[in-house]
This record gives C-alpha cells, structure tokens and sequence, in this order.
C-alpha cells in the first residue's frame, strides 16, 4: 500500500485516500486512470510533492522508468525537496533498463551502478546481471556483493568462483574478502588451483586476510611474477595486509622496471609504515611522464596525503588532455579537494556524450553534498546515457532506505 495521507473529497462527502484509489487502479493495472487521477490532484495543488511522488510511482509501475524520471526532475524547476526513498526506486528501474541494453558500455554503467547501490534488497538485480555473458557485468554485479550481507549474496559469490570466464571468478575471489565461514574458506582454497593466475592471486589474497600463511606465501611469490599486472596485483593486496614483516620482500619491486610497479610497491611499502615509501611517491611526481606523475599522485591520495595535488591541479588546465583533466578531478576529490568542479561542469556541456557521462560519473564521486545542483540538471541532458548517469549518481549520493539493509 502507498502511504502518503492525501485526500480526495468525493461526491458523497465521505473523504477517500488518493492513494488508496491510485492502489485499485494499479492492481487492475489501470496505469492510465491512475495518472489522471493524479494529474487532475496535481493541477489543484501543483506544489503538493508527495502526490509528484505517487505520480513516480504510478509510472514506476506502468514500465516507463524514463518517463519517472522526467517526472520526478520537474521538481527541481520549483525548489521543490529531494524524496531520496523514490528516487532510489527510479534509479534501480533504470539500472534494471541498463543492464538490457544493446549498448556495451551502458550495461558496464548499469553493472557499476548496481555495485553502488547494493543492499539485500537488490539480490534479485544481482542475480539477473549475473545471468548476463557479460564478463564485465558479471565482474562488477558480482563486486556489489562483498557490501551486501547475508548467506544468500554468499552463496551467489562463491557460485561466481565457478563461471567460465577468469575476470568473474577473480571478482568473485576479491569479492569474498573478509567472509571467513567454512563455505567461503573451501571454495577459496579450490581457488588456488585455478588455472589463471590472475584468479589464484586474489584468492590467496583473500585466504591471506584470514592469516593462512600458505596463501600469504603465495601472494608474496607473485611480487616476482613476469607479467607486470600480476606483481601491481600481488604489491597491492600485500601492503593491504598490513604485515611489516613482508616489507624486505617488497623493497626489490622499487627498482622494478615498469614505473607503474614502483608505485605499487611505494605505496604497500608506506602502508606497512616505511618511510621510504612516501618519499619515493614524492620523488614520481617530478617524473618527464606526466601520466606516471599523476599515478603517483593517486597512490598518495589512497594514503590521505595531498603532495601530488599542485601536478593534479596543473593537469586541470584548459589545454590540457581531456581524459587527464577528468582523472585529475578525480583523483583531488578524493582527497575533499573540490578544485576539480569548475572543469567537470565545463565537460557537461561538451560535445561528446561520452566526456559529458564521464564527467557525470566523476561528479558523483565527490563527497560533501558536492556537485548534486550539476548532476541533478544533467538528468535534463539530451542524451539518455548521460541521464542515466546521473540518476545513478544522485541516487548514491542522496542514500534513501534499503529495505533489508
């Protein structure tokens, strides 16, 4: 039942619920009658929010998710409040709209938003996107899990450890970090035999955590590995560890000759409190490579530390790579360094869906309230991706109740 406590005064006198009579309507699936019904309470009171609400709702369940949207954006044209709860249930409609899409990367946006907003009440989605070929979908529907409680989202994790494609079984090792019930610690140690390596390194990682030594022997052999991806992998789940004994392992890594693993390896190195760490991060910033420069800058970022921000700030100049002034955005908001906005609203205008999506994307991972005025104007944006965009981007940023959460 709706519950919302508007009035309708009918001939007889006797005072019926709106909501009540939009709920009989909806049961006989009366979409039509439902949403005139509500229009002719809406042309009384336009500025009555919660009956905006019951209109969302009404086109929630009529399948026109975009139509919802519209609708519930038309507020913002009158100051009028945010309702958190129903545009949580507009943003999970379209994400369910997304993850059936014959666009490739909308359907990657759609997995990533569903990894966002995971709560036990989404297992269904999950186990929807789960079901789609997909390996990269399926990777990240199955990385929403490791937020979600419960033996059900369990249980579909470790059925993951089994797909046939490697990248959704290495999700779903990582995935399984942190759940130590006997399930989880067999389908793990399975893990191990994995014929990709890939696969084997974040299951040992996860059986690490638990302090199984084997498996942190393992993941210390991959430091060595040839394939420059293993051994960024294996640097990075060890400094996550935070075991110091393993540091002297570690120190070799910093005269790796891939730039990219010095960084890893500087920046496990600084999590396990050498100093050595942090001072070799500062000394990458100065690097010819502005790319390698600005790496470094992240790696500082994840460690709270704001030294790579004046070569971050540089990168946001007017003349600057697009792709750079956006991960340059990105990686200062992660520090609460908001410098980046100014750019990311300039890129909602851009010409090129992509860049605008982008930018949107980058938008909703700024902290403090910021950037919610810009991304609730781009849910106006021409381009239906870039919409959707940003219905996924508000909806993290407003919360709203999971039920089951």
């Amino acid at each position: 039942m709706i519950g919302f406590g508007i009035v309708l005064v009918v001939a007889c006198g006797r005072e019926v619920p709106l909501e009540d009579r939009v709920e009989q309507l909806l049961k006989k699936q009366d979409y039509g009658q439902a949403l005139d019904l509500v229009a002719g309470e809406l042309r009384k009171r336009p500025e009555a929010w919660t009956v905006h609400d019951l209109r969302v709702r009404v086109l929630l369940a009529a399948g026109q998710a975009d139509e919802a949207l519209r609708a519930y954006a038309e507020r913002y044209r009158s100051a009028g409040p945010d309702a958190p709860v129903v545009f949580r249930q507009v943003a999970i409609a379209l994400v369910q709209e997304g993850l059936a899409s014959r666009d490739g990367l909308l359907r990657a946006r759609a997995a990533a938003a569903l990894a966002a907003l995971a709560s036990p009440d989404l297992l269904p989605v999950h186990r929807r996107a789960l079901a789609y070929p997909d390996a990269s979908v399926q990777a990240l529907a199955v990385r929403g899990l490791a937020s979600v409680s419960g033996e059900e989202a369990g249980r579909l994790m470790r059925e993951a450890l089994g797909d046939s494609q490697a990248e959704v079984r290495a999700a779903a090792a990582a995935a399984l970090t942190g759940r130590n019930d006997a399930e989880t610690r067999a389908a793990l140690a399975q893990a191990l035999h994995d014929p990709v390596q890939g696969v084997r390194l974040r299951a040992a990682a996860a059986l690490a955590r638990q302090g199984q030594p084997e498996a942190f022997t393992l993941l210390t052999r991959f430091v060595r590995d040839p394939d420059d991806s293993l051994r960024m992998q294996a640097l990075e789940a060890l400094g996550h560890l935070g075991n110091p004994d393993v540091a002297p392992a570690l120190r070799p890594a910093l005269q790796d000759s891939n730039p990219y693993v010095r960084i890893y390896a500087a920046e496990a190195l600084a999590r396990l409190g050498e100093p050595l760490g942090r001072e070799v991060l500062r000394q990458v910033l100065r690097h010819p490579s502005r790319s390698v420069a600005m790496y470094a800058a992240e790696a500082l970022s994840n460690l709270g530390d704001a030294s790579g921000a004046p070569r971050l700030v540089e990168a946001l100049g007017p003349g600057q790579d697009l792709s750079a002034r956006l991960y340059a955005a990105w990686t200062l908001a992660r520090l609460g360094d908001h410098r980046g906005k100014p750019v990311l609203d300039e890129l909602l205008q851009h010409d090129e869906v992509q860049i605008r999506m982008q930018a949107t994307w980058t938008l909703g991972q700024m902290g403090d309230g910021v950037g919610v005025g810009s991304l609730q104007r781009a849910l106006t944006d021409e381009a239906r991706p870039v919409r959707l965009q940003a219905a996924w981007a508000l909806a993290t940023k407003l919360g709203g109740q999971r039920p089951g959460g």
